[in-house]
């Protein structure tokens, strides 16, 4: 009898071990490597939109507490990598970090002044390039149409960088803003969507601590073609479910 069990036993175990070896895979994965983040907004609305699946590098600007399940392992930061201007960065948000998890773009980095007038961004005085694209609309926010720009600023290691954003109406609520002098160890953000996002710009978040990040987005894995509409919740087009353009998309 104890012969016959045998096989059985070992059966068991080798599927209990294929199973801590996966559940420490995808732990190690996603703590140190890459984990997923879904675009829960159109504030990076045209760059990325409502229903886009990211993948997010956990060890580009080295590890902190939001890196590894917000274990309570590092109060700061270790192998720390200041990101560069025109990085798309997510991060946890300081006032609900646990439950809150936002993505935005880095248009400034310690002791650098920010300023917007008149919607155009000036980093350190300078300001940025911004050539008209032209009309675009999108049917990831709520309001749909505005005018596409290319915005072109000089990031730290003296290249430019180079993005479209969406400026939908003149005099909006954040068209006008600083000077601020971004503190120390801290990052300062903008939606390319900018006239639907709340980043740094906003009092209850401005400059973002260090301590907050997560990762960078490198590419677009999946978009699922959500539909944004007043009164109602985003719901997903059945007749086209998948925006199949945009898999595998390298965000830049």
């Amino acid at each position: 009898m104890a012969k016959a069990e045998t096989p059985k036993k070992n059966v068991i175990a080798e599927y209990l071990q294929l199973i801590v070896s996966v559940v420490v895979i995808v732990f190690v994965v996603r703590s140190f490597i890459f984990e997923p983040f879904r675009i829960p907004s159109p504030s990076m609305d045209p760059t990325l939109k409502t229903g886009d699946y990211v993948i997010v590098s956990k060890f580009s600007y080295g590890f902190g507490r939001q890196s590894i399940f917000d274990i309570p392992l590092i109060n700061d930061r270790i192998l720390w990598r200041e990101p560069k201007r025109g990085n798309v960065v997510v991060f946890a948000d300081p006032i609900t970090p646990r439950t809150k998890k936002l993505i935005k773009r880095v248009v400034g980095v310690s002791g650098d002044v920010i300023e917007v007038r008149d919607s155009l961004l000036y980093i350190n005085g300078v300001a940025a390039e911004r050539d008209y694209i032209g009309p675009g609309s999108s049917n990831a926010d709520i309001e749909t149409s505005g005018n596409f720009y290319t915005e072109t600023f000089e990031s730290q290691n003296g290249k430019d960088h180079e993005h479209v954003i969406w400026d939908k109406y003149p005099n909006a609520m954040f068209d006008n803003f600083g000077p601020y002098t971004v503190p120390e160890d801290h990052l300062f953000f903008m939606g390319d969507n900018r006239d639907n996002s709340s980043d740094s710009r906003s009092s209850s978040l401005r400059a973002v601590h260090r301590k907050f990040v997560m990762g960078r987005a490198q590419f677009v894995l999946f978009s699922l073609n959500i539909e944004q509409a007043p009164n109602r919740r985003n719901r997903l087009k059945r007749s086209n479910p998948f925006r199949w353009g945009r898999f595998f998309k390298g965000i830049r």
